[in-house]
């Protein structure tokens, strides 16, 4: 449940902050989510790579038809790819593995300081 609530999380709020602010902006959600929900780290990687990838598509989708693919048509001629729809995923990978990561830090940040449990060692002799 904690994994499609994050993913929830991720790309709502991504969608509406990705729209605002800078890209790089997508990191502190993830990286709070991170913070507050305890689990492990290969979900917390696909959690934050999964929400803002979707989202990122989404939104860039929304963009490319409300510009009429002026934009893309020119970073395509620069980078030489084949398509906009390569560009909008090699542009989405991008965006979900820096919020991945961005969940995989909160993570490893709050581990730190959480105190873990000792295992009791029962000797019968």
């Amino acid at each position: 449940m904690n994994f499609i609530l994050r993913i929830l999380i991720i790309g709502i709020s991504t969608y509406y902050i990705s729209s605002s602010l800078p890209w790089w902006s997508i990191i502190f959600i993830p990286f709070l989510l991170g913070l507050i929900f305890e689990d492990n780290y290969i979900s917390h990687f696909l959690s934050g790579f999964i929400g803002v990838t979707i989202s990122w598509i989404f939104l860039l989708l929304s963009i490319e038809y409300q510009s009429e693919s002026i934009l893309s048509l020119k970073v395509i001629e620069i980078l030489k790819i084949n398509s906009t729809n390569t560009l909008i995923i090699i542009t989405a990978l991008i965006g979900g593995i820096v919020s991945a990561l961005s969940s995989i830090t909160g993570l490893s940040l709050i581990n730190i300081f959480r105190k873990k449990k000792d295992k009791r060692n029962y000797r019968f002799n």
